[in-house]
């Protein structure tokens, strides 16, 4: 449906325009319809190279924008935060040497203490299981 009016539309236009050519070419007049015409052809010309520019523009600056700008922000971005980074581990790591948990009294840990206690005989199990297997011996058949 659109494609048939404007394929009437243009039709119609092509003959206007023949219509309009041979009527200036007896009148030796330009008519209204081709004056008009002209001064629309300036004026897209001039809008045509007016958009050319600010497109040559703004291609230049995008592509500065990403390939300078974007690298340039990022590598700041990451300096920075490297070197947040770096401060706040260095206070952490001080922080963590006068922490209470890594300085214990006895300057021996409780697992070690028990490792002891059963290398002098403190931790020697007697208990006889509930069966009485443990301390008779069972003959095979």
């Amino acid at each position: 449906m659109i494609a048939t009016s404007i394929f009437t539309i243009s039709g119609l236009s092509i003959a206007l325009l023949i219509v309009a050519k041979k009527v200036e070419e007896k009148r030796k007049k330009p008519l209204f319809v081709s004056n008009v015409i002209s001064k629309g052809d300036i004026h897209i010309r001039k809008l045509y190279h007016t958009v050319v520019h600010l497109y040559s523009e703004g291609r230049e600056k995008t592509f500065f924008f990403f390939k300078k700008q974007i690298r340039m922000h990022s590598k700041n971005s990451l300096n920075k935060v490297t070197s947040f980074l770096e401060e706040k581990r260095g206070q952490y790591i001080n922080n963590m040497r006068d922490s209470r948990l890594l300085k214990k009294p006895d300057g021996i840990s409780e697992f070690f203490k028990n490792m002891s206690d059963v290398e002098k005989g403190n931790g020697v199990i007697h208990d006889v299981y509930e069966n009485g297997s443990q301390d008779e011996k069972k003959e095979l058949e």
